[in-house]
């Protein structure tokens, strides 16, 4: 079978997931803007050292084709998508003319187009459905909930992911979760959403087996329907799924070796001596002729394919395509302008968000209620209704003490485990102009209170009944109180580490000496006045200290009100007993007020280191 017969069978052999809608009038083959996209002259260099990475490439792309930039690796495939969109373009330099529909609109491209990168990113624990519509809230701020949902209906539906929809999204890790080739259709869908003129892929079909890659390049085909521009890089297509695209661009040492139709490509190559031999698939000979070999004289080599490309630039069809680029009249176009959801929206749908991962996720709610009720029954049977003479007020105030370590150990270390893994996607969306990162912020801090709120006082309220704390609903709300704040804290300083971190590794691995530095200063392990000037000042910001001296004051200023001020036999006073960890009964108040300062100030030296990460990463 020779070329043209493949090229012909393709769309008949190729076939969408059973589930796509049928409708002449879906969403995704309704009309959009047309936007032709030109360019000519482009070259762009290093800024540090001016290397060239792309040089004078050219071409003119029509609306509703499927355009495949293809080359070997380090041919420019990735820098002419980033420098077409106006994205991931830190530390180079773009020079050149990149026109929509002959006007310039430098980076507000972004606000007609979608991207769709080559790793998805997505909350493992949300449905399909529920990551759409939270998208959908987030990118459609001007349609009502009905719209929205409509809206994402229709996606589902358009790209099959309707079998799917009640699936969560899963992880590498994960037993359970949608394929690969359905992550790659919702990351289609969250772009769509916006229904863009232009939608620029980059390797859509890097790690799926043969047919799920047909299949996802059958789905690109289908997008391109209503007039809409498909773009994408792809790696060494099979043969079948080559014959798919529309225009095939291919780049060789950053410059422009062809740009045209498939099977003229192959003709184009054959008048140059380069014959594409039977049953071969043409991608991969087209690219093994413009690739630097490993092994063989570089310098001859780059003259072949400085010649291969300079054939090209020579050929009519180049002059034609020259000559259609130059033509290009400049009709003054308007970028339709996206809106963007107000700060509210952005916090309460991050918020609905971040609670559903919260709660899901395995390694947090579960485990932590279960942890927390297992050692508060832990401690008050370590402790069970102790007497309170002299020995026994030692055991009181070292359980006191071990309640705000276990407090503070796992919630830190729980918010380590998970968060950071969060980073790469909060700085795609905060990028893709989704939300800000206060918004984030603000609704992730607020998303873990509720679950280190109850498994706190699942805790400290089994752990004080069983050891026989002082006995009145006072004592025990204010006990609550404190748990509330020392955890919140925890949590607090927990997502300081991870936000200010640099990887997931370095915040475990300096949460471990902070915590016990500030464990040391509490006041348990060392006298807090015996304690030499350079670390006398680290127990002022130990929650350590001022959670236990709180819960001490609490506890036995309420144990000796109920026994005529003294808390023995021996009228042991509440004075005695906190006048031996150097502790003040009078700083009640202030240790509270601290507690909630050292809450507020985590938070806020969190979301600067965070915000200097995301705008360092652009």
């Amino acid at each position: 079978m020779d070329l043209l017969e493949t090229s012909s069978l393709v769309f008949k052999k190729s076939e969408a997931p059973s589930d796509y809608g049928s409708s002449k009038r879906s969403f995704i083959t309704s009309k959009v803007p047309n936007a032709p996209l030109t360019f000519q002259n482009t070259s762009v260099f290093f800024e540090k050292n001016h290397k060239c990475i792309l040089n004078n490439v050219y071409g003119s792309i029509e609306p509703g084709q499927l355009v495949a930039l293809m080359g070997s690796s380090g041919a420019g495939k990735t820098t002419l998508l980033n420098s077409l969109m106006h994205r991931n373009l830190k530390g180079l330099i773009v020079q050149g003319d990149i026109l929509v529909d002959g006007t310039c609109i430098g980076g507000d491209i972004s606000q007609m187009c979608g991207y769709v990168q080559q790793d998805e990113l997505f909350l493992p624990t949300l449905t399909v459905k529920e990551h759409l519509t939270i998208q959908a809230r987030l990118r459609l701020p001007d349609f009502d909930e009905i719209k929205q949902q409509s809206r994402v209906n229709g996606v589902m539906r358009e790209l099959g992911l309707l079998k799917c929809q009640n699936t969560c999204i899963g992880s590498a890790n994960s037993k359970k979760g949608i394929s690969g080739g359905e992550a790659k259709r919702l990351a289609f869908a969250s772009e769509l959403l916006n229904n863009p003129s232009i939608l620029f892929c980059d390797e859509p079909t890097t790690g799926l087996d043969s047919f799920m890659a047909e299949s996802v390049v059958s789905t690109l085909k289908k997008l391109t329907e209503n007039g809409r521009t498909v773009i994408c890089t792809i790696h060494q297509p099979a043969s079948q799924i080559y014959f798919m695209f529309d225009k095939v661009y291919f780049l060789a040492n950053g410059r422009t070796a062809y740009f045209g139709s498939p099977l003229d490509a192959v003709t184009h190559f054959k008048t140059l001596g380069h014959a594409c031999p039977d049953n071969y698939n043409p991608a991969d000979m087209i690219i093994e002729k413009l690739a630097l070999i490993p092994g063989e004289d570089q310098m001859k080599r780059t003259r072949e394919i400085d010649d291969i490309c300079d054939a090209f630039y020579e050929s009519e069809e180049s002059k034609k395509l020259i000559a259609r680029i130059e033509a290009t009249e400049c009709t003054h176009f308007e970028v339709p302008r996206r809106k963007i959801a107000n700060t509210r929206i952005q916090i309460a749908t991050l918020f609905q968000r971040s609670i559903i991962d919260t709660w899901r996720n395995p390694h947090l709610a579960k485990a932590k209620l279960s942890q927390k009720l297992l050692m508060g029954f832990f401690i008050g049977f370590l402790y069970f209704q102790i007497n309170f003479d002299g020995i026994g007020i030692d055991n009181v105030n070292g359980g006191l003490y071990y309640i705000i370590a276990e407090l503070t150990y796992s919630t830190i270390f729980g918010i380590i485990a998970c968060l950071p893994s969060e980073y790469n996607l909060l700085v795609r969306e905060h990028h893709d102009g989704l939300y800000s990162v206060f918004s984030y912020y603000v609704a992730r801090c607020l998303a873990y209170v509720p679950l280190f709120t109850i498994d706190g006082f699942v805790m400290v309220t089994a752990a004080y009944w069983l050891m026989g704390l002082a006995p009145t609903a006072s004592n025990f709300i204010w006990a609550v109180i404190i748990q509330l704040l020392v955890e919140q804290c925890s949590s607090a300083f927990g997502i300081f580490l991870s936000t200010c971190s640099p990887s997931y590794g370095f915040a475990v691995s300096i949460a471990g000496p902070l915590i016990t530095v500030l464990t040391i200063t509490g006041g348990l392990f060392a006298n807090v006045s015996t304690l030499p000037a350079y670390a006398a000042w680290l127990s002022y910001i130990s929650w350590f200290k001022h959670g236990f001296e709180a819960l001490a004051i609490n506890q036995w200023t309420g144990a000796a009100a109920l026994n005529n001020g003294c808390i023995s036999e021996k009228c042991i006073t509440p004075v005695q007993i906190l006048s031996s960890y150097s502790f003040d009964i009078n700083n009640f108040a202030t240790d509270i007020a601290m507690l909630i300062f050292l809450m507020f100030a985590f938070y806020i030296i969190g979301f600067f280191g965070l915000i200097y990460r995301v705008n360092k990463s652009r």
